[in-house]
């Protein structure tokens, strides 16, 4: 009996010690309330919607290595800038937000999204970015008519 306790000690800290840190490892919050994951090019491309309420009401868009699911790249977009407006929108700062229509079209990735200040109507904005290989091109958010 005491050989078998002492095989599962064994097993139980070789296992443990394997295991990645908390900070190594890729783990998605309670916050996000919609993902998806699509190949493009020769990577998959993941985005993470998090609550609008949340502490964190940021959009997050991943490229992963096909196959092991390797992150290559990271962007979270917590902000835009409204070129009318010439300022940036922090999500955090503002009353409402919404993203919505979330689609890729070959190596684009476009959505929308609604915002308001306290003390101004709700802005419409269309928004692009490319996907590469190993990069994402700048956000561009346009105002919708």
């Amino acid at each position: 009996m005491k050989l078998f306790i002492i095989s599962i000690y064994c097993l139980f800290i070789f296992f443990c010690s394997e295991s990645k840190s908390s900070e190594e490892q890729n783990f998605v919050s309670l916050n996000a309330i919609e993902m998806n994951v699509e190949r493009v090019n020769d990577n998959l491309f993941r985005w993470i919607k998090f609550h609008p309420e949340s502490e964190y009401p940021c959009l997050r868009l991943e490229l992963l290595t096909a196959g092991s699911n390797a992150l290559i790249k990271r962007k979270n977009i917590c902000a835009v800038y409204d070129d009318a407006l010439k300022i940036t929108h922090d999500f955090k700062k503002l009353s409402f937000l919404d993203i919505y229509n979330l689609k890729i079209d070959a190596q684009t990735f476009t959505f929308e999204l609604e915002l308001s200040l306290l003390s101004q109507n709700v802005i419409t904005m269309n928004c692009s970015i490319n996907i590469g290989n190993t990069d994402f091109s700048p956000l561009v958010c346009k105002r919708s008519k």
